[in-house]
């Protein structure tokens, strides 16, 4: 009984969730514009320059050492095209992510962290399959890849012992989802499929966040299923028989690395400067 009372109370909080009406406008936008590989610039620059914080995060990262050339860069627009289109893509989704999603929810800082991190890994080792696999464009399905975990940010924010469970699960190699059901009635999957409906994430979005630790078919997502499923088992076990996908991400894991490490120091770099 206590185990569906646990599922029952988790799903109405994913169900209840209150999303700030600018982010929900924000998100809707970026899916719209980063699923379109003909997006130009100033259809992103259009979406940004209304929102605020996430403006005030680019022109900081324009003026970090990674793309400052000594000059002052005050505007938006500038600092957008220090950046670069295809950069700005991602930083951009993560910055939606990062600041819009995760830190508006209030998790533990340690929580946030282990959450971004690992979604931000699995989007990089998503992005290189894709580029090596030619499965669907390597934007969509880094933006599919950071938010794959979704369900979990209501776990992490409603149940103490979350995080040991995580540790637990994957310094044992057992089936997280599968801990999660047997002691909480319901797992990370789940739920995050109820918040990509709340949220109206593209129905392929939700059918990925719904599956992407099971073995099922699932009809036309199946390619993109199966590029994140195996990012994300990368990601958490890089010794893994992942097949030529593994071969693939091992090759790159350097890079994969890097561009994880590069990206969580310029987001953190603008958020210190606030």
């Amino acid at each position: 009984m206590r185990t569906e009372a646990i599922r029952a109370e988790l799903l109405t909080k994913a169900k209840t969730l209150r999303v700030l009406p600018t982010l929900s406008t924000v998100v809707d936008r970026v899916f719209e514009v980063l699923n379109d590989k003909n997006a130009s610039f100033r259809e992103l620059v259009d979406i940004v320059r209304y929102d605020q914080a996430i403006s005030a995060k680019i022109i900081s990262i324009a003026n970090s050492a990674y793309y400052s050339r000594g000059v002052k860069i005050m505007s938006l627009q500038r600092a957008m095209i220090i950046i670069g289109l295809e950069e700005l893509k991602y930083i951009v989704t993560c910055l939606v992510f990062l600041e819009g999603i995760l830190r508006k929810l209030g998790l533990r800082d340690d929580d946030l962290m282990a959450l971004w991190r690992h979604s931000v890994y699995v989007a990089f080792s998503s992005k290189v399959l894709s580029a090596h696999t030619l499965v669907e464009e390597p934007e969509k399905v880094f933006t599919l890849a950071l938010v794959h975990d979704i369900g979990k940010v209501i776990m992490y924010m409603y149940l103490d012992d979350y995080r040991h469970l995580i540790n637990g699960s994957n310094g044992n190699r057992k089936d997280l989802c599968a801990e999660e059901r047997s002691r909480f009635g319901i797992d990370h999957q789940e739920i995050g499929y109820y918040m990509s409906m709340k949220w109206r994430f593209p129905s392929e979005f939700g059918k990925v966040i719904r599956y992407h630790h099971d073995n099922r078919p699932v009809g036309e997502c199946e390619a993109l299923l199966g590029i994140i499923r195996n990012a994300d088992l990368f990601a958490d076990f890089p010794d893994a028989d992942l097949g030529m996908d593994g071969v693939i991400l091992l090759r790159e894991k350097e890079r994969i690395d890097r561009e994880t490490e590069r990206i969580t120091l310029l987001l953190g770099s603008a958020h210190e400067k606030e």
